[in-house]
Parts: structure tokens; sequence; C-alpha cells
């Protein structure tokens, strides 16, 4: 048994003995994905509610998540159903009837006794079944007052549906509420509202209130729930529950100044004073099957603000007590990397030794080179330990250029990159100077550097403070960002787009909120979500659910003192980031995970800041934050309650990882190759880094062969490759050819951007790929490549591809690299999108389909219908918007885009003394600000048309705005008639038709899926008439060329040598020499070409091929020419 092994074994054993001491209540929540009902909205108000009573829930959506596995139901106190599940499996029924009876709770709400109804069994389980409802507000009454399950209650008086039952089943059953006869009852009897029974040893416990928010925000409904749950659980239970809060210490509070109030509550939150790292456990949830372990806390580690481990497995931990605002003259202070150990197997660090001292405010480090390579802005310092002896010995400049205005928008989260770089973060501080004679300047995004520091790239643009990247499997990037974005995805390089400001990255989260279980949260602004989002760690190991690995992403929320997850999921050529709630969450009001990383055990590590004060800026002041405060030298407001005297690392310890922990200190190449298989990242990773560091020639045969392994094993062995200079082409083109859409994907990206890397593109099937990410990949490579006329024919004639055109990501490097529309002819307008364009449907004071939003404003205003003929430019009517005191505001419609296509906006507009601030009288697209808009009119002027053609970035719900003020208040009046939003349907130019004739033979040959024609051998007599069917079923435009006997290899290479020269796209890169018996023009996917042509007369092997560049060598066929009887 290794240590890891041990340590895992007893921390269960210690868990075990804990939970017959005392343990929280665990409730398994059942939802579902529906808006009616919304469980996603409700589960976490009432786990905010109980999260401080420690009533800890689990949200599943799926039946099958929460009933399939006995085992895992099993380790729930109770199941909580609140959903509308029409069906469940005889298998889940046994489950759920077997986890009651055996002593268990079940907790149906409302709509749960509508659920299962091909088990007529279900509804003797609940006591009864939904059968109509109408809707009131009212207040059920309590009947057993004395019942624990209800006793104290308050009035719960609101809208509700009206529920009836039927299929009553009384045994074992006591009604604790009655909903007394409203108007419109089928019957005059009170209605069965909340009632109990038992079921064998178990406890059932249902209430029919709970419709939607205006029950669920109740006081008195979650104390009802509570109350419920706490009955159902059982006697045993309970008393295990009322045991652990006993034991456990409570959070105590004091009043104290300088805490900030941005909120605006009545009164500023009180002060909790921290609690030991063994207490603040007892106040922290974690999902069932996981258990969070002490590894390292204070005094031993204090503030730590980063952590990596070595190839040892040893924790490598950054402390800054300097932070935020001690900068130091010099950049001389008092914080260190500490070398935290584990030396006795007891799951704790017992031996810390610092590596290196007297830094100011560091933010990240990572390994590489034999070193360390620390973010300390301005620079980036690389330390290294000559003599073994755990001690720094070389400290020099890496890069500098780090901006130092802002403590907590420098550079942070570096770690090794799958391509053998070094990836990191950087805030608004941003980066300006020099690297190897090249000049970069950027901010907010992520970056990337050779670990030589001989070269720096600046990657993705995103619109925020940077604190988090991720890359998952394939190498992807991700990344996290304060205010509301905490899921970014990466998926055009800024290289891509040469300079010009267009888009690299975007969010891609569900939605930016997170999910505290306490109401005691303090934030800046963007209440309730992401307002410091660190990180974006993908589940990389064993450590998690099979369903999470390379899926589950984790991102801090210090404000929210959780720790929460996202499920990133491919879609189209880019990601679809779901938000997955939370993973660990804490009452503790101090607990603040600022980093989580998988480790080398396979489990989460967490950095607890632990602090009570986390907002950096803005400064307070009486209006926002309550108190006038003073402002430091690293931007962060001045506060005496910030806290230098704490700090815990933990581990997220989960209960079926099994994964045995490596060493690879003086690891052999065998040894590091062996640990390219891995089950987790991190030894795969670190192994590479030691191969490529190591120069291990010798492992390379061992290398090449690994690239035949499916993914990530031959993604490792690629890079390894790569960075040892020893990829060659046949082992490249193989990657490049491979089943598996991730090694593609990085053999795409592993191609050198010379012509040997153009060549090697355009050979394979990949701008063509049937995989979206993979065809993504290898678009930017090709505006990697140096700019000329040819790739930018090549360009537009991928940009033809409705798919390309369309999808959000795959245009812009077709785009960047000048695509135009070939053989465009012009635009037709589709119907109008917007409904009621003319303002002739009124519903009230205004047209109907239509809805007033204000921005700002004075004074009064109106959004009216307008009769009077003068003003009304057709029909019977328009819209009227005044102001009198200026004022930003719209009457707006609802409408859906389409990613990548035209749309043409337009309107007639009437205006009479508008002035003030603001652009005036306008249209736009406010999802699109200013990208979306018309011109703005101002003054006093007749009606005048203003029109606007836009590119909708992304497939969305968007609003139209008749927009008065806009990005500013404007006051006068403005009219509004005939709105149009079309859609412009391009009209290209038809390909000439050979004129139809009679023929003797035909055929029908298809391009299909990687590159290739789906007949390669055709017969015919010389001198016949024949016909050949082209139809391009393929991702990427193709073509069909029949030439002269014997010039094949000749015309072929002479394609790959047209990809550069001008005008070859018009040729269809048919070379000028060539002898062409017949030729199709390029064909669209989708589309089909009728080649009619006269078999030659002299007999022969004559060969057809796509001249497209790249594609001859697998596109083609013959055409056989035989001799004709006469």
């Amino acid at each position: 048994m290794n240590q890891w092994t041990f340590i895992l074994a007893a921390s269960w054993m210690s868990f075990l003995t804990v939970t017959a001491l005392g343990d929280p209540i665990r409730v398994l929540f059942l939802g579902h994905e529906s808006k009616l009902h919304n469980s996603n909205e409700y589960y976490p108000i009432l786990s905010k509610s109980l999260g401080r009573d420690a009533i800890y829930f689990d949200y599943v959506t799926s039946v099958n998540q929460a009933l399939d596995d006995a085992d895992y139901l099993n380790q729930f106190d109770a199941l909580l159903l609140y959903a509308n599940h029409p069906r469940i499996s005889s298998v889940q029924w046994k489950n759920l009837l077997s986890f009651v009876r055996s002593g268990k709770g079940f907790i149906p709400v409302h709509c749960a006794s509508w659920c299962f109804s091909n088990v007529p069994e279900y509804d003797q389980l609940v006591g009864g079944r939904f059968k109509s409802h109408q809707g009131a507000v009212f207040s059920p009454r309590v009947v057993k007052k004395m019942h624990p399950a209800v006793q104290g209650i308050g009035k719960l008086e609101a809208w509700d549906e009206t529920y009836f039952h039927e299929r009553h089943h009384s045994k074992n059953r006591t009604v604790l509420m009655v909903r007394d006869p409203l108007p419109g009852d089928p019957h005059d009897q009170p209605e069965p509202w909340t009632w109990v029974r038992t079921e064998g040893k178990g406890r059932v416990f249902y209430t029919a209130s709970g419709h939607d928010e205006r029950v669920w925000g109740k006081a008195e409904f979650h104390q009802l729930i509570k109350q419920g749950i706490l009955w159902a659980v059982g006697e045993q239970v309970l008393e295990r529950y009322e045991n652990f809060l006993a034991k456990r210490a409570p959070l105590k509070y004091e009043k104290r100044d300088n805490i900030p109030n941005y909120e605006k509550r009545p009164e500023p939150l009180a002060y909790q004073l921290p609690l030991s790292p063994e207490e603040s456990i007892k106040h922290t949830q974690v999902p069932v099957g996981f258990k969070l372990e002490l590894f390292a806390s204070e005094p031993d580690i204090v503030n730590p603000i980063y952590f990596q481990w070595d190839k040892s497995g040893r924790l490598w931990v950054v402390e800054t007590v300097d932070y935020p605002n001690e900068l130091k003259e010099g950049r001389k202070g008092n914080d260190r990397i500490k070398i935290c150990e584990d030396t006795d197997g007891d799951g704790k660090a017992d031996k810390f030794t610092i590596f290196a001292d007297g830094f100011n405010i560091p933010t990240s480090l990572t390994f590489a080179r034999g070193g360390v390579i620390l973010a300390h802005a301005p620079d980036l310092l690389f330390l290294q330990d000559t003599d073994g002896d755990d001690k720094a010995d070389i400290r020099k400049i890496l890069i500098t250029g780090f901006g130092l205005n802002d403590t907590h928008a420098g550079p942070s989260n570096l770690r090794y990159g799958l391509d053998n770089w070094i990836y990191g973060t950087v805030g608004y501080s941003g980066f300006n100077g020099e690297v190897n004679g090249e000049k970069h300047s950027f901010r907010s995004g992520t970056f990337r550097f050779k670990s030589d520091g001989s070269k720096m790239e600046f990657l993705h643009q995103y619109n925020n403070n940077t604190w988090g990247i991720g890359l998952n499997l394939q190498g992807d990037i991700f990344g996290s960002t304060a205010n509301n974005n905490p899921s970014f995805f990466g998926g055009v390089p800024s290289r891509v787009h040469n300079g010009e400001k267009r888009m690299t990255a975007k969010m891609i989260a569900s939605s930016p909120r997170f999910y505290p279980i306490t109401p005691n949260i303090r934030q800046v602004d963007a209440f309730n979500a992401y307002t410091a989002g660190c990180g974006h760690a993908f589940a990389t190991s064993s450590g998690f659910p099979e369903s999470w690995r390379n899926q589950r992403a984790f991102i801090c929320g210090p404000t929210g003192h959780l720790l929460g997850m996202y499920d990133v999921r491919p879609k189209g050529s880019g990601f679809e980031s779901v938000n997955a709630y939370s993973l660990v969450a804490s009452t503790d009001e101090w607990f603040s995970p600022i980093v989580a990383e998988v480790g080398p055990d396979g489990n989460l590590w967490i950095a607890d800041w632990y602090n009570f004060i986390i907002q950096h800026n803005p400064t307070p002041n009486l209006n926002r934050g309550g108190y006038d405060a003073q402002r430091g030298l690293g931007n962060a407001h001045i506060n005496p309650n910030r806290d230098r005297q704490h700090g815990r690392i933990y581990r997220l310890v989960y209960q079926k990882n099994e994964a045995p922990v490596i060493n690879l200190e003086n690891a052999s190449w065998e040894k590091l190759v062996q640990a390219l298989e891995n089950d987790n990242m991190f030894w795969r990773l670190t192994a590479q880094r030691l191969l490529v560091d190591g120069g291990y020639k010798k492992a390379v045969p061992a290398l090449i062969k690994l690239l035949s392994q499916p993914a990530p094993k031959s993604l490792h062995a690629l890079w390894a490759l790569h960075g040892l200079g020893a990829l060659d082409r046949q082992a490249h083109e193989r990657c490049l050819n491979s089943k598996d859409p991730a090694l593609r994907r990085n053999a795409i990206r592993a191609l050198p951007t010379d012509l040997k890397g153009q060549q090697m593109l355009h050979d394979s099937a990949t701008l063509a790929d049937k995989n979206l990410l993979v065809r993504l990949a290898s678009f930017v490579k090709l505006a990697s490549f140096p700019r000329d006329q040819g790739t930018r024919d090549i360009a537009s004639l991928l940009m033809r591809v409705e798919e390309n055109a369309k999808d959000e990501w795959l245009r812009l490097p077709l785009q960047s690299l000048g695509a135009v529309e070939a053989n465009l002819v012009r635009y037709e307008k589709g119907p109008n999108l917007l409904p009621n364009p003319s303002f002739e449907s009124v519903d009230g004071k205004l047209p109907m389909g239509w809805k007033v939003r204000t921005y700002s404003g004075s004074g009064t205003m109106e959004h009216t219908i307008e009769t009077a003929s003068k003003f009304v430019k057709t029909g019977k009517s328009s819209l009227c918007i005044s102001s009198n005191g200026g004022h930003d505001t719209s009457a707006f419609a609802t409408t859906q885009l389409k990613s990548g296509v035209r749309y043409s906006l337009s309107a007639w507009i009437k205006t009479d003394r508008v002035e003030g601030g603001g652009m005036g009288v306008l249209l736009n697209v406010h999802e699109l600000g200013q990208k979306g808009m018309t011109k703005g009119i101002r003054k006093t002027n007749d009606w005048q048309k203003v029109e606007t053609v836009f590119v909708s970035p992304s497939s969305r719900s968007v609003t139209v705005n008749c927009l008065f003020g806009g990005w500013g208040r404007s006051k006068g009046k403005a009219w509004f008639d005939d709105i149009s939003l079309h859609e412009m349907k391009p009209i290209y130019k038809e390909d000439d038709q050979v004129e139809s004739r009679k023929v003797d033979l035909d055929w029908t040959v298809d391009a299909i899926p990687g590159l290739l024609f789906s007949k390669t051998s055709l017969t015919a007599k010389s001198g016949k008439w024949l016909k050949i069917s082209f139809n391009n079923t393929d991702n990427m435009p193709h073509n069909l060329v029949i030439i002269a006997p014997g010039t094949y290899d000749a015309v072929g290479q002479a394609t790959d040598l047209m990809m550069a020269k001008p005008g070859a796209a018009v040729r269809n890169y048919i070379p000028e020499d060539a002898k062409v018996i017949a030729q199709t023009p390029m064909v669209l996917p989708g589309r089909k070409y009728d080649l009619i042509f006269q078999a030659p007369e002299q007999p022969g092997r004559y060969p057809f091929l796509c001249t497209f560049p790249g594609h001859w060598r697998l596109m083609k066929g013959e055409l056989i020419v035989q001799a004709s009887a006469f």
C-alpha cells in the first residue's frame, strides 16, 4: 500500500467514525429541466435558506441520476422530489421503494404528486395524486398544530395553485394542513394539503404548496420544508444531526467599522470571527461521495495565492502577506515560496521548506527547465536550485513589462501547456514590454510564452479583469474573469486577426450566477453572480465521477464562499458551458477559495485565502459602500479588517478514487514515456515536460509508437516529439489523418507556419473535417500562414460553404484572411422579422408586441400611439416617444437572429426639437450595442429613413429598440413608423451548365468526406457523349477535372504551387499548361454539376482529380477510354 492509498483508506475510516458521532442532513433534491415548476431556480433558494442549519442538498435533474444506482441513493438521508417526471422504470421504482422502506425520508413537494403515473403504487407511497387545480391567494390551515413537522409554522400566505387530489391513501397517513374551500372549487370540503405517512421503516412528508417563486421565496415555506425534512429522516438521523450541531462551533459575530455595504443593506453585515480549520469544515458542504480534508493551514501557511506540484508530487505554495497594498520599493517584501510535504503519510503536511523569499506580491508559479517560473510583476522570474538543498540559488528576470497599477490585475495562473508553452492570464494592469526584440502591449486576457523567455504571444482578449485559465485534455483554452464572466472559451488566437480588434474569446456560461448556501455574502456589484471568478480547472483524473471527466470545470467564487461548477460541452466549432451549481460551499464567511487544481493524487486541491475581506475595489464611499475609505498603493481599498494570519490548503477526496500516485524524481526516459499513459493529466504533462526539458531523444521510437494510441496518450506523445524536434513528416501526416479528432486537432496546431506546413494542411482533409472543432483548428492554422492573394482566394471559397459562414467561430479566421463573397450577384430581403412593424395593432397605450425599456432619465416621458395623419408615415398610426427632461429610453420588440447572417434594419423617423446628450433618435439591436445601430437624428426633421446592415455574430434572441437618447439622455419628441428587420439572403451567380443533349452513358460521382471520389474508375468508348453528374456531399468545395494520360503527377504538383498565385481560384486551380479534357467548376457542398463532354478519340487511361490545392493526392480516379467498334 503506497502513501496516498494509505491516506485515502485512513481518511474514509475517519469519515465513518465522524458520521457515527454526528453529521449534517444530506438530501438528494430531484428536479427537472423545465421552466414550469422551475426547480433550477428554486433549489438554490432552499439551499441558501437551510445551509446554515447544516441541511445540505445535492441536486440532480434526471431520474436516472437519482434512482438508477441504489448505492448512490442510499448515501442520502432523504429524497426531495419537485419535478414533472412522467415515468419511472421498474429498477428505479424498486430502488425508491427500498430506500424509503429501509428507513429513509421521502419529501414529495407540489407537482411531485403528479409524477410516475406508470406505477400506480407510487400514488400510494405519496399518499395521494394530483388531479386538477385553479389558482388563488390563500393560506393553508394547520390542523395538527403539535406535530413536529408543522409545529410553530407561521402563516404561509401566497398565490399558489389550488391543488385537488385523488387516489388518496389514508393508511398510515396523518393530514397536517388543509386548504379551505375557495370559490370555484368542485367541492365544499377542506382539501388535504400537507400530510405525513409511514412506509415500512421510512417516512413520507408531502405538501401541495410550491408552484413558483411566490411560495418558494417565503421564509414560512422554507421552515415548513425544513421541519418536514427533519421529521422524515427519522429519529436516529435526527439524533445524529442534533449531536453534530451541538458539537459544531457556532458562528460568532461582533460589530465593527469598515465593513463595506455595497449591497445597501439596512445595516452592514456584522464581522464574523474566524474559525479553526476543523470547525470551518463543519460549516462547509461538499457532495455526497466526497470528503474535504485539511492538508495545511496557519501558522504553517498564510495567505496562499497560488500553488503547484513538482515532479515528486510535493506541493509548492506562493504566500503573500503583502497583498494587496504593501507595494515595496525595489520590490523586496515579505512574501515567499514554500514547499509543503507530508512525510508520515497521515494526509497532512508536516515539513515546510522556504524555497525562496523576499518577494513582494508574487501571484503565480509553474515548473520549467529544471526550475520555477514566478509571476512577480513587473517580471517573470526564473528560480533554480542547483545544489539539491531545496533553496533557490539562481534568480533572474526572464521577461519584464507587466503593469503594477493594480495588484489583482497582474499576471496569474501560470501553467505548462500541452504544446510546451507556458500559459497565463493578465488583468487590466496589462503588459507593455519587449521580448527578444519584439514589442508587445496587451491587457485582460490570456497569453503564452516560451519557457526560456525567447518568445511571447497574446492569445485571447477578455472583457474584464482576468484571473483564471483552464486547459482541457485536448489543449483547448478556457478562462474566467471578474464581473459576470465565469467561463470563457478562447476560440481564435489574436494573431489570426493580424492586429485588428475582432473576437478572440467569448463568454460561454449559460448563467453567471453562483449559488451560496448562506445569505451573508458581500459583493461589490453583479450581485449573486461571479464577481471574482478564479481559475477554470477541469476534472482531468479519476478523482471525479466518470461523467465529469474532461467536461466539468471548477471556478472559484470567493465572494460567495464557494467553488462552482460548469459542464463544458462542444457546440458547433466552439463550446457551451452549463452552470452546474456548487461543488463546495460554506456558511463560514471567511471561506474564500481562490485556487482549485487537480493534484498528483487525482483529487481536487483548494487554496482557501481565508479572509473576511475579499473585495479589492472600488474604494468604498458614503454613496457606494456606506463609508469613506482610502485607496492603497495596490489600488485596493485600505481596510484594517484584512487578515494576514490565516490560510488553508484542502484536498477534496473522492471516495472512488483509487489511482496510485507516482513519483517522477530521477525518472528514466522509459518511466517518463510510461507516465504519458497515466490517468491523471498532471502526471502526463509533468512527464511530457521532463522528456522535453531533458532532451530525451532515446524516447523517440517509443513516442512514435504511442501515436497510434487513443487520446490523450497520443496527444502527449505528439507534443513531446514536437518539443524534442523529432516529429518527422511521416508521423505528423499520420496524426493529421488519424480517426481521433483530438489528435487531428493537435496535429494541425503542431504544423509549422511555412510552405511545408501549408502543403501538409492542404494535403489533409481537415479543412473539410466533419468535426467542427478540427475544422476550426484548420482554419486558424490557415490564417497563421503568410498572407497573400492565394490564401485569400481559398478563404473566399471556404466562406461560400454555408456551414462555415454561419458558424460564429469558423467564419472569423476566414474573414481575417479577407474572404470575399465570390460570384455574389445581389442580396434579397426576406420577410420582416418584427411584430406589428407599422404599429397598427394597439394594446392600451403601446403597439402590440412592443414593450418599454428605460435606461436613465429625469423629468417626464411618454410612449404613445400617434394617430394624427401628419405624424404618421403610412397606415393609421405611428409610435411617439417624448421627454421633457432628458431620457435614454426605448420601445422594443423581440426576435431571433441567426449566426453569420446579414440583416437590414430600417425605419422612418420624424423629430421635433430633439436635443441634449446621447445619439438622438435611432434604431439599434440592444445586444449588439453600437455594432447594430442606425445613425441618430437630432433637432427638427420631417420623415427620414434610417438604415443599417450588420452581420449577427451568433444565433440568439435579441431586442430591437426604437431608441430615444442612446448612450445619453435626449429630450424632445420623435415618431417612428414602418420598422423593418430583414434577413439579407445572398444570391450567387449560377455556374454555367453545358447545354443538355442526349448522351450515350452517364454516371453519378460524389465528392465524399475524407477527400475521396465515390467512383474511381469509369469506362467508356471513344467518341461517345458522356455525362458525369458530380454531386458534392463533402464539407468544402471540390471539382472534377479530366486530364491527358500520363500528366497526373505533373498537374497535381502544379496545383500545389498555385496556392499563392493570384487569380488561381478563378481558374479553379487548374494549371495553365494542363491538358484538360473536361472539367467542372468548383462545386459547393450540397450542390451538383452536370458535366457533359465527348470521350476522346484516342483510347487510354485519362486521370481525373480535384485540383483544389492538396486534394489531388487523395481525390483521384481514371476514365478508361476504349476503342469503339465502329
